[in-house]
């Protein structure tokens, strides 16, 4: 018998090295609608921007698109870390989502951006 997709997804969400989702302007987490949590942020960003009606040129433009919007990608490992891309300020919903995380115990490190965004 097939497990249920709820107990599927909590036990490889507990095994998962990593977690990889974006935070949207109002700091709310933005993972796959479909799928298992912790796939790609270009998976994610696919379904976002299809939602939005973006059609990205490119794989790189996925990421570019998604910056535009102002969404910040996240990678949370399982030792702690925590990897912070974004390319424009972050704003106080973002901010405080990340300070939750630190609270908790995280360590934030932010990514160096060199994605060129042209707004």
């Amino acid at each position: 018998m097939p497990l249920p997709a709820g107990m599927f997804r909590g036990i490889f969400t507990s095994v998962m090295l990593e977690d990889r989702y974006y935070i949207d302007r109002n700091g709310a987490v933005t993972r796959r609608m479909q799928g298992l949590p912790g796939e790609g942020h270009h998976d994610i960003a696919k379904e976002v921007l299809a939602e939005k009606g973006i059609v990205p040129r490119d794989y790189v433009d996925h990421y570019t698109q998604m910056f535009k919007l102002k969404f910040v990608r996240i990678v949370e490992h399982i030792d702690g870390r925590v990897e912070v891309e974004h390319t424009c300020k972050l704003n106080a919903h973002q901010n405080r989502y990340l300070k939750a995380l630190e609270a908790a115990g995280k360590k934030l490190v932010y990514v160096s951006v060199k994605r060129q965004i042209n707004t």
